[in-house]
Protein backbone atom coordinates (compact mmCIF):
# COMPACT_ATOMS: atom_id res chain seq x y z
CA UNK A 1 0.00 0.00 0.00
CA UNK A 2 1.34 3.45 -0.93
CA UNK A 3 1.88 5.60 2.20
CA UNK A 4 -0.27 8.72 2.56
CA UNK A 5 1.84 11.73 3.45
CA UNK A 6 0.36 14.40 5.74
CA UNK A 7 1.85 17.87 6.23
CA UNK A 8 1.42 19.00 9.85
CA UNK A 9 1.89 22.76 10.21
CA UNK A 10 1.84 23.66 13.90
CA UNK A 11 4.00 25.09 16.64
CA UNK A 12 3.41 21.78 18.41
CA UNK A 13 2.85 19.12 15.70
CA UNK A 14 3.60 15.98 17.71
CA UNK A 15 0.20 15.73 19.48
CA UNK A 16 -1.49 15.93 16.08
CA UNK A 17 0.83 13.22 14.71
CA UNK A 18 0.02 10.99 17.68
CA UNK A 19 -3.72 11.54 17.18
CA UNK A 20 -3.64 10.76 13.44
CA UNK A 21 -1.05 7.97 13.48
CA UNK A 22 -2.04 4.93 11.49
CA UNK A 23 -0.87 2.30 9.04
CA UNK A 24 0.55 3.64 5.78
CA UNK A 25 0.72 7.24 7.01
CA UNK A 26 3.77 9.47 7.00
CA UNK A 27 4.09 12.95 8.51
CA UNK A 28 6.05 16.02 7.49
CA UNK A 29 6.39 18.50 10.39
CA UNK A 30 6.63 22.25 9.88
CA UNK A 31 6.53 25.06 12.43
CA UNK A 32 6.28 27.97 9.99
CA UNK A 33 4.85 28.92 6.60
CA UNK A 34 8.26 28.79 4.89
CA UNK A 35 9.05 25.39 6.41
CA UNK A 36 5.64 24.08 5.30
CA UNK A 37 6.13 25.18 1.70
CA UNK A 38 9.67 23.78 1.62
CA UNK A 39 8.52 20.48 3.14
CA UNK A 40 5.70 20.07 0.65
CA UNK A 41 7.99 20.93 -2.25
CA UNK A 42 10.53 18.31 -1.12
CA UNK A 43 7.94 15.61 -0.36
CA UNK A 44 4.48 16.37 -1.82
CA UNK A 45 1.71 15.63 0.66
CA UNK A 46 -1.81 14.39 0.07
CA UNK A 47 -3.21 16.51 2.91
CA UNK A 48 -2.11 19.56 4.90
CA UNK A 49 -3.35 20.08 8.46
CA UNK A 50 -2.69 23.68 9.48
CA UNK A 51 -3.05 24.85 13.08
CA UNK A 52 -3.12 28.64 12.97
CA UNK A 53 -1.29 30.60 15.62
CA UNK A 54 1.89 32.58 16.16
CA UNK A 55 3.78 33.00 12.87
CA UNK A 56 1.43 30.68 10.98
CA UNK A 57 -1.04 32.63 8.85
CA UNK A 58 -3.58 29.99 7.82
CA UNK A 59 -5.30 31.63 4.81
CA UNK A 60 -2.01 32.91 3.38
CA UNK A 61 -0.45 29.45 3.62
CA UNK A 62 -3.58 27.94 2.07
CA UNK A 63 -3.26 30.17 -0.99
CA UNK A 64 0.41 29.23 -1.41
CA UNK A 65 -0.31 25.50 -1.07
CA UNK A 66 -3.21 25.74 -3.53
CA UNK A 67 -0.83 27.24 -6.07
CA UNK A 68 1.62 24.35 -5.69
CA UNK A 69 1.68 21.26 -7.90
CA UNK A 70 0.35 18.86 -6.78
CA UNK A 71 -1.89 20.82 -4.43
CA UNK A 72 -2.84 18.98 -1.21
CA UNK A 73 -6.25 18.89 0.40
CA UNK A 74 -6.19 21.40 3.27
CA UNK A 75 -7.71 21.45 6.75
CA UNK A 76 -7.42 24.57 8.91
CA UNK A 77 -7.67 24.60 12.69
CA UNK A 78 -8.56 28.03 14.08
CA UNK A 79 -8.22 29.22 17.66
CA UNK A 80 -11.26 30.52 19.51
CA UNK A 81 -11.67 34.21 20.07
CA UNK A 82 -12.69 37.41 18.42
CA UNK A 83 -12.39 37.41 14.67
CA UNK A 84 -12.58 33.63 14.32
CA UNK A 85 -15.62 33.80 12.03
CA UNK A 86 -13.91 36.31 9.74
CA UNK A 87 -10.76 34.14 9.60
CA UNK A 88 -12.86 31.08 8.77
CA UNK A 89 -14.61 32.97 5.97
CA UNK A 90 -11.23 34.07 4.62
CA UNK A 91 -10.04 30.44 4.76
CA UNK A 92 -13.01 29.25 2.70
CA UNK A 93 -12.30 31.96 0.14
CA UNK A 94 -8.66 30.76 0.06
CA UNK A 95 -9.80 27.24 -0.89
CA UNK A 96 -9.78 25.28 2.37
CA UNK A 97 -11.37 21.81 2.22
CA UNK A 98 -12.41 21.74 5.88
CA UNK A 99 -12.21 24.20 8.76
CA UNK A 100 -12.66 23.66 12.48
CA UNK A 101 -12.72 26.21 15.29
CA UNK A 102 -11.62 25.58 18.85
CA UNK A 103 -12.58 23.85 21.00
CA UNK A 104 -12.02 20.83 18.73
CA UNK A 105 -13.05 17.30 19.66
CA UNK A 106 -10.05 15.04 18.79
CA UNK A 107 -12.39 12.24 17.70
CA UNK A 108 -14.19 14.53 15.29
CA UNK A 109 -10.88 15.77 13.87
CA UNK A 110 -9.57 12.21 13.37
CA UNK A 111 -12.81 11.15 11.66
CA UNK A 112 -12.78 14.11 9.27
CA UNK A 113 -9.13 13.52 8.39
CA UNK A 114 -9.94 9.85 7.65
CA UNK A 115 -12.71 10.89 5.26
CA UNK A 116 -10.48 13.39 3.47
CA UNK A 117 -7.73 10.81 3.03
CA UNK A 118 -10.31 8.39 1.61
CA UNK A 119 -11.24 11.15 -0.84
CA UNK A 120 -7.54 11.54 -1.75
CA UNK A 121 -7.29 7.82 -2.52
CA UNK A 122 -10.47 7.88 -4.60
CA UNK A 123 -9.24 10.91 -6.52
CA UNK A 124 -5.91 9.25 -7.33
CA UNK A 125 -7.69 6.14 -8.59
CA UNK A 126 -10.03 8.28 -10.70
CA UNK A 127 -7.10 10.24 -12.17
CA UNK A 128 -5.26 7.00 -12.99
CA UNK A 129 -8.35 5.56 -14.64
CA UNK A 130 -8.89 8.74 -16.65
CA UNK A 131 -5.27 8.57 -17.82
CA UNK A 132 -5.78 4.95 -18.89
CA UNK A 133 -8.93 5.85 -20.82
CA UNK A 134 -7.23 8.80 -22.50
CA UNK A 135 -4.37 6.53 -23.57
CA UNK A 136 -6.83 3.93 -24.85
CA UNK A 137 -8.65 6.62 -26.84
CA UNK A 138 -5.39 7.87 -28.35
CA UNK A 139 -4.42 4.31 -29.28
CA UNK A 140 -7.84 3.70 -30.82
CA UNK A 141 -7.53 6.84 -32.94
CA UNK A 142 -4.01 5.90 -33.96
CA UNK A 143 -5.14 2.36 -34.73
CA UNK A 144 -7.78 3.68 -37.09
CA UNK A 145 -5.19 5.81 -38.87
CA UNK A 146 -2.71 2.91 -39.11
CA UNK A 147 -5.28 0.49 -40.49
CA UNK A 148 -6.71 3.04 -42.89
CA UNK A 149 -3.22 3.61 -44.29
CA UNK A 150 -1.69 0.14 -44.16
CA UNK A 151 -4.65 -1.91 -45.36
CA UNK A 152 -5.27 0.39 -48.33
CA UNK A 153 -2.16 -0.73 -50.24
CA UNK A 154 -2.63 -4.52 -50.02
CA UNK A 155 -6.33 -4.16 -50.78
CA UNK A 156 -5.50 -2.10 -53.86
CA UNK A 157 -2.99 -4.76 -54.95
CA UNK A 158 -5.59 -7.51 -54.60
CA UNK A 159 -8.21 -5.51 -56.51
CA UNK A 160 -5.73 -4.70 -59.30
CA UNK A 161 -4.64 -8.33 -59.48
CA UNK A 162 -8.22 -9.50 -59.82
CA UNK A 163 -8.73 -7.09 -62.73
CA UNK A 164 -5.60 -8.40 -64.47
CA UNK A 165 -6.70 -12.01 -64.04
CA UNK A 166 -10.00 -11.20 -65.68
CA UNK A 167 -8.32 -9.54 -68.68
CA UNK A 168 -5.85 -12.07 -70.06
CA UNK A 169 -4.99 -15.79 -70.22
CA UNK A 170 -1.18 -15.34 -69.97
CA UNK A 171 -0.11 -18.15 -67.62
CA UNK A 172 3.09 -16.45 -66.42
CA UNK A 173 1.24 -13.19 -65.87
CA UNK A 174 -1.41 -15.04 -63.93
CA UNK A 175 1.24 -16.67 -61.74
CA UNK A 176 2.95 -13.34 -60.94
CA UNK A 177 -0.37 -11.64 -60.25
CA UNK A 178 -1.52 -14.47 -58.01
CA UNK A 179 1.77 -14.27 -56.07
CA UNK A 180 1.31 -10.55 -55.50
CA UNK A 181 -2.24 -11.14 -54.35
CA UNK A 182 -1.10 -13.86 -51.96
CA UNK A 183 1.60 -11.61 -50.51
CA UNK A 184 -0.87 -8.76 -50.01
CA UNK A 185 -3.37 -11.10 -48.36
CA UNK A 186 -0.64 -12.41 -46.01
CA UNK A 187 0.23 -8.85 -45.00
CA UNK A 188 -3.38 -8.11 -44.20
CA UNK A 189 -3.76 -11.38 -42.30
CA UNK A 190 -0.66 -10.55 -40.25
CA UNK A 191 -2.02 -7.13 -39.30
CA UNK A 192 -5.36 -8.58 -38.30
CA UNK A 193 -3.69 -11.37 -36.31
CA UNK A 194 -1.66 -8.83 -34.29
CA UNK A 195 -4.82 -6.89 -33.46
CA UNK A 196 -6.61 -10.08 -32.43
CA UNK A 197 -3.65 -11.05 -30.23
CA UNK A 198 -3.80 -7.70 -28.46
CA UNK A 199 -7.57 -7.90 -27.96
CA UNK A 200 -7.28 -11.50 -26.70
CA UNK A 201 -4.53 -10.62 -24.22
CA UNK A 202 -6.50 -7.71 -22.79
CA UNK A 203 -9.64 -9.83 -22.49
CA UNK A 204 -7.74 -12.60 -20.69
CA UNK A 205 -5.56 -10.37 -18.49
CA UNK A 206 -7.46 -11.33 -15.35
CA UNK A 207 -7.69 -15.02 -16.29
CA UNK A 208 -4.06 -15.99 -16.74
CA UNK A 209 -3.15 -19.61 -15.99
CA UNK A 210 0.28 -19.93 -14.42
CA UNK A 211 1.72 -23.43 -14.28
CA UNK A 212 5.08 -25.17 -14.39
CA UNK A 213 6.28 -24.94 -18.01
CA UNK A 214 9.23 -26.58 -19.78
CA UNK A 215 10.66 -23.54 -21.55
CA UNK A 216 12.96 -25.68 -23.68
CA UNK A 217 10.07 -27.70 -25.11
CA UNK A 218 8.02 -24.53 -25.62
CA UNK A 219 10.88 -22.86 -27.51
CA UNK A 220 11.26 -25.98 -29.69
CA UNK A 221 7.57 -25.87 -30.63
CA UNK A 222 7.83 -22.20 -31.54
CA UNK A 223 10.96 -22.75 -33.64
CA UNK A 224 9.21 -25.61 -35.46
CA UNK A 225 6.33 -23.30 -36.42
CA UNK A 226 8.52 -21.39 -38.86
CA UNK A 227 8.42 -24.00 -41.63
CA UNK A 228 7.50 -21.85 -44.64
CA UNK A 229 10.08 -22.19 -47.45
CA UNK A 230 11.54 -18.72 -46.87
CA UNK A 231 12.10 -19.57 -43.17
CA UNK A 232 13.33 -23.15 -43.49
CA UNK A 233 16.61 -23.73 -41.64
CA UNK A 234 16.92 -20.13 -40.48
CA UNK A 235 15.99 -20.57 -36.80
CA UNK A 236 18.73 -22.03 -34.58
CA UNK A 237 17.62 -23.08 -31.09
CA UNK A 238 20.12 -23.23 -28.21
CA UNK A 239 19.19 -24.56 -24.76
CA UNK A 240 21.14 -24.67 -21.51
CA UNK A 241 20.46 -25.22 -17.82
CA UNK A 242 17.24 -26.09 -16.02
CA UNK A 243 14.38 -24.65 -18.07
CA UNK A 244 11.37 -25.11 -15.78
CA UNK A 245 9.50 -21.85 -15.12
CA UNK A 246 6.15 -20.75 -13.68
CA UNK A 247 4.40 -19.18 -16.66
CA UNK A 248 1.29 -18.85 -18.77
CA UNK A 249 2.37 -21.13 -21.61
CA UNK A 250 0.03 -19.56 -24.17
CA UNK A 251 1.09 -15.97 -23.50
CA UNK A 252 4.79 -16.83 -23.28
CA UNK A 253 4.63 -18.86 -26.50
CA UNK A 254 2.99 -15.90 -28.21
CA UNK A 255 5.84 -13.64 -27.03
CA UNK A 256 8.49 -16.05 -28.36
CA UNK A 257 6.68 -16.34 -31.68
CA UNK A 258 6.53 -12.56 -32.03
CA UNK A 259 10.24 -12.18 -31.23
CA UNK A 260 11.36 -14.84 -33.70
CA UNK A 261 8.92 -13.60 -36.36
CA UNK A 262 10.19 -10.03 -35.99
CA UNK A 263 13.81 -11.18 -36.24
CA UNK A 264 13.09 -13.16 -39.43
CA UNK A 265 11.07 -10.38 -41.00
CA UNK A 266 13.30 -7.40 -40.15
CA UNK A 267 16.73 -9.03 -40.16
CA UNK A 268 19.07 -9.11 -43.13
CA UNK A 269 17.70 -11.10 -46.07
CA UNK A 270 18.22 -14.84 -45.59
CA UNK A 271 19.93 -14.38 -42.22
CA UNK A 272 19.90 -16.97 -39.45
CA UNK A 273 18.09 -16.17 -36.21
CA UNK A 274 19.35 -17.57 -32.91
CA UNK A 275 16.79 -18.37 -30.21
CA UNK A 276 18.56 -19.09 -26.93
CA UNK A 277 16.90 -20.15 -23.68
CA UNK A 278 19.23 -20.13 -20.67
CA UNK A 279 18.25 -21.59 -17.30
CA UNK A 280 21.64 -21.71 -15.61
CA UNK A 281 20.77 -19.02 -13.04
CA UNK A 282 18.99 -20.15 -9.88
CA UNK A 283 16.13 -17.61 -9.76
CA UNK A 284 15.76 -16.33 -13.33
CA UNK A 285 15.70 -17.53 -16.93
CA UNK A 286 16.92 -15.65 -19.99
CA UNK A 287 15.44 -15.77 -23.47
CA UNK A 288 17.63 -14.20 -26.13
CA UNK A 289 16.81 -13.70 -29.82
CA UNK A 290 19.63 -12.50 -32.10
CA UNK A 291 19.70 -11.56 -35.76
CA UNK A 292 22.15 -9.61 -37.98
CA UNK A 293 19.71 -6.77 -38.71
CA UNK A 294 20.00 -3.25 -37.32
CA UNK A 295 17.37 -1.05 -35.65
CA UNK A 296 17.97 2.71 -35.41
CA UNK A 297 18.57 3.96 -31.85
CA UNK A 298 15.52 6.25 -31.91
CA UNK A 299 13.28 3.33 -32.84
CA UNK A 300 14.95 0.83 -30.49
CA UNK A 301 14.28 3.14 -27.52
CA UNK A 302 10.52 3.08 -28.25
CA UNK A 303 10.08 -0.22 -30.05
CA UNK A 304 8.07 -1.79 -27.18
CA UNK A 305 5.43 0.96 -27.45
CA UNK A 306 2.23 0.38 -29.39
CA UNK A 307 2.26 1.32 -33.09
CA UNK A 308 5.97 2.21 -33.19
CA UNK A 309 7.54 0.85 -36.41
CA UNK A 310 10.93 1.00 -38.02
CA UNK A 311 11.19 2.87 -41.31
CA UNK A 312 9.92 0.81 -44.20
CA UNK A 313 8.09 -1.69 -41.98
CA UNK A 314 4.81 -3.04 -43.34
CA UNK A 315 3.47 -4.24 -39.99
CA UNK A 316 1.09 -2.58 -37.55
CA UNK A 317 3.76 -1.99 -34.88
CA UNK A 318 2.31 -4.27 -32.17
CA UNK A 319 4.72 -7.23 -32.15
CA UNK A 320 7.19 -6.09 -29.49
CA UNK A 321 4.49 -4.16 -27.66
CA UNK A 322 2.68 -7.47 -27.11
CA UNK A 323 5.97 -9.08 -26.03
CA UNK A 324 6.50 -6.31 -23.48
CA UNK A 325 2.99 -6.82 -22.09
CA UNK A 326 3.60 -10.57 -21.70
CA UNK A 327 6.91 -9.89 -19.93
CA UNK A 328 5.17 -7.48 -17.53
CA UNK A 329 2.53 -10.12 -16.84
CA UNK A 330 5.30 -12.50 -15.75
CA UNK A 331 7.14 -9.90 -13.64
CA UNK A 332 10.13 -9.85 -15.99
CA UNK A 333 11.84 -7.29 -18.19
CA UNK A 334 12.55 -6.81 -21.90
CA UNK A 335 15.59 -5.09 -23.41
CA UNK A 336 16.62 -4.46 -27.01
CA UNK A 337 20.16 -3.70 -28.17
CA UNK A 338 21.13 -2.97 -31.76
CA UNK A 339 24.29 -1.78 -33.47
CA UNK A 340 25.30 -1.56 -37.11
CA UNK A 341 27.52 -4.52 -37.93
CA UNK A 342 26.81 -6.27 -34.62
CA UNK A 343 23.12 -7.05 -35.19
CA UNK A 344 20.10 -6.85 -32.90
CA UNK A 345 19.56 -8.71 -29.62
CA UNK A 346 16.25 -8.92 -27.75
CA UNK A 347 16.54 -10.24 -24.19
CA UNK A 348 13.76 -11.39 -21.86
CA UNK A 349 14.56 -12.05 -18.20
CA UNK A 350 11.85 -13.91 -16.29
CA UNK A 351 11.62 -14.98 -12.63
CA UNK A 352 11.74 -18.76 -12.33
CA UNK A 353 9.00 -18.86 -9.71
CA UNK A 354 5.90 -16.69 -9.79
CA UNK A 355 6.13 -15.63 -6.15
CA UNK A 356 9.72 -14.45 -6.66
CA UNK A 357 8.96 -11.66 -9.07
CA UNK A 358 5.27 -11.09 -9.73
CA UNK A 359 3.15 -8.80 -7.63
CA UNK A 360 -0.61 -8.58 -7.63
CA UNK A 361 -0.46 -5.52 -9.88
CA UNK A 362 1.35 -7.38 -12.65
CA UNK A 363 -1.79 -9.45 -13.29
CA UNK A 364 -3.38 -6.19 -14.48
CA UNK A 365 -0.51 -5.16 -16.74
CA UNK A 366 -2.21 -6.20 -19.96
CA UNK A 367 -5.20 -4.02 -19.35
CA UNK A 368 -3.29 -0.77 -19.26
CA UNK A 369 -1.19 -0.79 -22.36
Amino acid sequence: MTPQRILLVSAHPQPLADLLAGAAREFVHAASTDAALAGHAAAPCALALIEEGGAIDGPALLRSLRASEPAPLCVLLLPAGAGAVARELEAWHAGVDDCLRAPIDPRLLACRIDRLLDACTARRRLEARCAELEEALRNAELLGAVLGHDLRNPLAAIATGAELLLRGPDAEGVRRTAERMRTSAQRMAGMIERLLELARMRAEAGRTRFERVDLGALAQRIADEFVRPEHAGRVELRRSGALDVDADAGALGQALSNLVGNALKHGDAGCRVVLEVDGRAADTLRIVVRNPGHVADAVAARVAEAFVRREGSQGVGLGLYIVNQVVALHGGRLSLESAAGAGTTATLVLPRRREAGVSESSDKALGTG
